[in-house]
């Protein structure tokens, strides 16, 4: 594929980035984009511009029905100063099993894997270098055609942005604060829950907002039928631990997100030695954990925000706090090895890193 690359003004990377103490998470974008487009059936077009406008009809399929998906992956930069992608291969996988689910067409994973690493060979000077810091990817495709009526768009745009990132929580590799649903939900089964698409993210920025404004970082989604078996969090996947055990919510249902994070840190953990359950527990059960004990530690799990440990959840008008609002020792070892191959201070022994 050969993509067409714009010149443009020498970059505004001091203008906008001046240190990385204060970067923000998803605020700041480089100067480039990578941009492609879908019609008559063919991908089309590839180029890489400056980061700018998208110009749309208004009537076009992806405001009107929300047919559009995303990925979230980052760039990491390593102590020689090269940049190592984690797992890049799942992500395209998890991309075009999104595009099925919302009728949209597959992204060649050629495409997908040969447009990133020209943008990100032309950008990576805005990788921060601080551990903790990453360039984030977002690739996105959207339904462009101008129309109103309930039906798949016959035409699409790819592109792919990239934006320096600090911590995804201001407090860092600290325990934070989730807010427990126990009114809205965030998917059903036969719904599009395991899809990155915008919709699921519409339907969670009401209570997460709530829950900000209360001093809670993150908002914990129960399944819609019972409404008290844990599924995730909205930015993340959740573990627990019990007796050395891990318990994560089950795949099955089609309602949660299927992690790259997580899939990475249950090969981790079985490593380390430690048991895997692949089974949803109940917000009774949790919160007799936090009562008698027996619940030791609680993490996250996501691409934004690496491991993050969970000191207390809020549920029916109650603080539990679990671990005695402390970083556990399986969490932290978790946390340890991950970041140590993703910015390649450790070696890779299952081959996730792709050097760009």
């Amino acid at each position: 594929m050969e993509i067409s690359i714009s010149t443009i003004p020498d970059n505004e990377f001091k203008k906008k980035y001046e240190t990385e103490s204060t970067l923000e998470f998803g605020k700041v974008f480089t100067d480039r984009m990578f941009l492609i487009n879908y019609s008559n059936g063919q991908w089309e077009n590839p180029r890489i511009t400056k980061y700018g406008l998208l110009s749309l009809e208004p009537s076009a399929i992806a405001l009107q029905y929300g047919q559009t998906i995303f990925e979230g992956q980052k760039a990491y930069r390593t102590k020689d100063g090269k940049l190592n992608l984690f797992r890049p291969n799942l992500n395209i996988e998890r991309f075009n099993n999104s595009a099925k689910r919302m009728a949209m067409p597959e992204i060649p994973p050629e495409i997908y894997s040969d447009s990133l690493k020209v943008l990100l060979d032309l950008e990576r000077d805005w990788a921060p270098k601080k551990v903790g810091s990453a360039l984030y990817i977002r690739p996105t495709m959207i339904g462009t055609q101008g129309r109103l009526g309930v039906i798949p768009s016959d035409e699409y745009l790819f592109y792919i942005i990239l934006s320096p990132v600090g911590p995804y929580f201001p407090e860092g590799f600290k325990p934070i604060k989730i807010w427990v649903s126990e009114n809205y939900i965030r998917a059903a089964p036969g719904g599009t829950g395991y899809a990155k698409t915008g919709g699921n993210y519409a339907a969670s920025l009401l209570i997460g907002k709530e829950a900000l404004e209360k001093g809670y970082s993150q908002v914990l989604w129960l399944d819609a039928i019972h409404k008290k078996y844990v599924e995730e969090v909205g930015a993340m996947n959740i573990f627990f631990v019990y007796n050395d055990t891990l318990y994560t919510a089950p795949l099955d249902s089609g309602t949660i997100l299927p992690g790259l994070t997580r899939k990475s840190v249950i090969q981790m953990a079985k490593d380390f030695g430690y048991s895997i359950k692949e089974q949803a527990l109940s917000m009774d059960e949790i919160v007799e954990g936090t009562k008698n004990g027996s619940l030791q530690e609680c993490f996250g799990a996501g691409t934004a925000a690496s491991i993050a440990p969970v000191g207390c959840l809020r549920y029916q008008g109650k603080e539990h706090i679990i671990n005695e609002f402390q970083i556990g020792e399986i969490t932290q070892k978790i946390y340890d090895k991950l970041i140590g191959i993703q910015y390649g201070n450790i070696d890779d022994p299952y081959g996730w890193i792709v050097p760009v």
